[in-house]
């Protein structure tokens, strides 16, 4: 309940009894919470600045529906676009060239759940800013098939892999 955090006198705009670092400072805690998230933003107008940098900084999505939410999201808001850090999303649902090439401050996706047949990979994955990749569950026909993937990420600096 926000009352309890701001307050008493009604007469004015409420402001915070917490120092707003602190109260930042849950907000970031909460980053893993998307549920809690959505709640802190509805709670107060105050709140929901914070709490919708937190969620739009680092992005997961786990299905076509969601992703189109989000691309409308960041087309309807230019001012979400640079936010946008990170990118999780199963390699079936590959977001266009035009999502990525409108989020300026992407330097991390994950891939989740790529199969052996890759085939050729989406020129959506060629993004020149990413320094920092992740591939998980995924299964590569050879050794070959799996550094002609690394291959379409010249920039990438940090590599992760979790269940090859």
């Amino acid at each position: 309940n926000t009352s309890r955090f701001l307050s008493s006198d009604s007469s004015v705009v409420q402001s915070p009894a917490l120092p707003w670092e602190v109260i930042e400072r849950v907000i970031d805690l909460c980053s893993n919470d998307k549920t809690a998230l959505r709640g802190i933003a509805l709670t107060c107008s105050q709140l929901y600045p914070r709490s919708r940098f937190v969620l739009f900084t680092n992005v997961k999505l786990r299905s076509a529906n969601q992703l189109m939410k989000f691309y409308d999201a960041v087309q309807a808001q230019p001012h979400l676009q640079p936010v946008v850090q990170s990118l999780s999303f199963p390699w079936g649902i590959v977001p266009s060239p035009q999502l990525l090439s409108i989020l300026p401050g992407l330097h991390h996706v994950t891939f989740n759940k790529i199969s052996s047949a890759i085939g050729q990979l989406p020129q959506s994955a060629l993004h020149s800013g990413l320094r920092s990749l992740t591939i998980r569950d995924a299964r590569f026909q050879s050794p070959a098939a799996f550094f002609r993937f690394l291959s379409a990420f010249p920039s990438v600096e940090i590599l992760t892999c979790e269940r090859l």
